[in-house]
């Protein structure tokens, strides 16, 4: 692998990467990666379910047996296609760092987004689990702003806790303004 691009840790825990262009660095810890193919499965199983019954609709109409198994040969490859190989990019390419300052998301599979946070600007900050990231002992850490809530979406309990604390005590400082 190159640069800035360490093999992922089998550990669980979150991966620093080094970064030159002071990107954020840290990584969702490898549970994550398993939440994300989950999740990522989920929502290809009803595009998989779609393509078998436009097969078998397609038999019925009098299509070709060939052509009809064609269709939903592909439509559930690519529905799990998809819904493994977009999420593992998905993990791949999370990174965040929490700065005195700010927090610093970068996310994406496709479109690749970057986001700061000022801290000054949280106006609260939350933890969340579900019945899935309980799972795989996974929590998101939810920072509100007047323009909108971020998630980091995948951290270890502990991980999530401290963050969310850190955020929540630099929130809380006054501005030096």
């Amino acid at each position: 692998m190159g640069a800035g691009n360490p093999e992922p840790s089998t550990t669980g825990a979150p991966e620093q990467v080094t970064s030159a262009a002071g990107e954020p660095t840290q990584r969702l810890p490898a549970a994550a990666r398993g939440l994300f193919v989950v999740q990522g499965l989920g929502g290809a199983a009803p595009v998989a379910l779609i393509a078998l019954i436009a097969g078998a609709a397609l038999a019925d109409a009098g299509t070709p047996v060939w052509i009809a198994v064609a269709v939903q040969a592909l439509g559930v490859a690519g529905a799990v296609a998809a819904g493994i190989a977009l999420p593992l990019v998905r993990w791949r390419r999370w990174r965040y760092e929490l700065r005195d300052e700010e927090l610093d998301l970068l996310r994406g599979a496709v479109v690749v987004t970057r986001t700061l946070i000022p801290t000054a600007r949280v106006q609260h900050v939350d933890t969340r689990r579900t019945w899935l990231s309980d799972r795989f002992g996974l929590r998101a850490v939810i920072v509100h702003t007047a323009g909108g809530a971020h998630a980091i979406p995948a951290l270890g309990a502990d991980e999530a806790a401290a963050i969310r604390d850190r955020i929540a005590t630099l929130a809380r400082a006054p501005d030096d303004v």
